[in-house]
């Protein structure tokens, strides 16, 4: 897990800053550096140590990707559904790095703050079954099962449980 993946995955971070990349990968990059900023609070202080533009950048590419809304996200009410899903890991993990970090809240604690307010006024129209629809329905698709059963009781739970 971590101590195999954090290594790799600070590169790819520490190199994006000045680099032009495509959402799709920005997306998965950025995916797993959420579950990791989760797991450490203070990855951002150790993969920039002396620049904090590059934090700032890093930070504000991170909510720039995960708040641009594809016509497939407009279209679909499931897309939009996970794509909240998807904020709301990032608003965690950020909020949690400010937390930790006087650095990173002095950086970037404003514009984080920001971000997940107007996230949180989104989760007042968004209802706990839909985002287990959504979450099943894709799991489901994916493992090719049936309809949704006792996986959305299940997924509620985890939901409660695990923010992320």
């Amino acid at each position: 897990g971590y101590s195999i993946a954090s290594p790799a995955l600070s590169k790819v971070i520490a190199a994006l800053p000045g680099k032009s990349c495509t959402t799709p990968l920005l997306e998965a990059a950025f995916g797993a550096f959420g579950r990791m900023l989760w797991l450490n609070a203070n990855s951002l202080d150790e993969i920039f140590p002396n620049n904090e533009e590059n934090i700032a950048s890093v930070v504000n590419t991170w909510m720039d990707v995960i708040s641009s809304v594809s016509v497939m996200v407009m279209l679909s009410s499931r897309a939009r559904t996970i794509m909240f899903i998807d904020q709301k890991g990032a608003a965690l993990a950020l909020c949690w790095s400010i937390c930790r970090s006087p650095r990173i809240a002095r950086i970037v604690g404003n514009e984080i703050l920001q971000f997940t307010g107007a996230l949180l006024e989104t989760e007042a129209h968004i209802d706990l079954d839909s985002l287990v629809e959504a979450a099943c329905g894709t799991t489901r698709k994916v493992v090719g099962d049936g309809p949704l059963g006792d996986s959305a009781s299940i997924t509620a739970g985890i939901f409660k449980s695990d923010p992320l």
